[in-house]
């Protein structure tokens, strides 16, 4: 009788990147840093599909433009063709469509929202207060403080004003989408996150995949949760894979 083989099979992932190319870049960055190996042949087998023809999450959720979803749906259905087993989308704003998406395509899609909040509540049991920071179309839909709510967290934003700030950081001509990553992008997220900090944040959520571009733990007095390093880590775990220790 032939030995049985206990070695968990290997998955592909697929990523439905674009949304903007550097966060993709950043989240493929992070899979290969975060994965235990010591040749190539050890890594993750990953399928970009960087699509920055989506059109933009937060104007569709704020109903002033077109809806991402078929884009989403064609981006799914294209890295399913190309053998991706696993999804991923390096993209919290389009997390707004994640059930359409879930109910229509045959495959598991990593919630990077629901890993961020259980990682939240393992790391820090006694926690109460964890403010958000990320786009409009984010903060307005409530897609983390829906998560943070059920996991008996009070969510905290950003008020108007700090949100405009936010936004222009994001999203303004000199932005980090722009590709400015130093300098008033990040100078104005690290003022909206002390503010917040101030009104009682015990963490921060990097709650738009740009912020990790521009803002790290080490700038705050509190821990700073970044859901595309959280999610990278599910992934390596899920499609088989061992996760780098820290140090190591």
């Amino acid at each position: 009788m032939a030995k049985e083989n206990k070695k968990k099979r290997k998955l592909t992932l697929g990523i439905i990147g674009g949304m903007g190319p550097e966060a993709t870049a950043y989240f493929y960055w992070l899979l290969i840093k975060k994965t235990r190996a010591k040749k190539d042949q050890e890594h993750l087998h990953v399928i970009i599909d960087s699509y920055p023809q989506i059109p933009p999450r937060t104007e569709a959720i704020l109903g002033k433009g077109s809806s991402p979803l078929p884009y989403l749906l064609e981006s799914a259905r294209r890295l399913q063709l190309a053998g991706a087993e696993i999804l991923v989308i390096p993209c919290i704003t389009a997390h707004y469509y994640y059930d359409e998406l879930t109910g229509t395509i045959n495959l598991p899609i990593i919630n990077l929202l629901e890993v961020t909040v259980d990682e939240i509540r393992r790391r820090l049991p006694e926690a109460k207060k964890i403010a958000v920071m990320g786009s409009t179309g984010t903060m307005r839909s409530g897609l983390f403080h829906r998560f943070l709510e059920k996991a008996g967290l009070i969510p905290l934003s950003p008020n108007s004003a700090e949100q405009k700030k936010v936004m222009e950081a994001i999203f303004g001509p000199k932005g980090i989408k722009a590709g400015v990553t130093e300098g008033k992008p990040r100078n104005a997220l690290l003022d909206v996150a002390h503010r917040l900090i101030d009104r009682g944040a015990e963490a921060l959520i990097a709650g738009c995949t740009e912020i990790p571009l521009v803002l790290k733990e080490r700038d705050l007095p509190v821990p700073l949760f970044d859901p595309m390093e959280i999610g990278a880590r599910v992934c390596i775990k899920m499609a088989g894979y061992e996760i780098r220790k820290e140090g190591s």
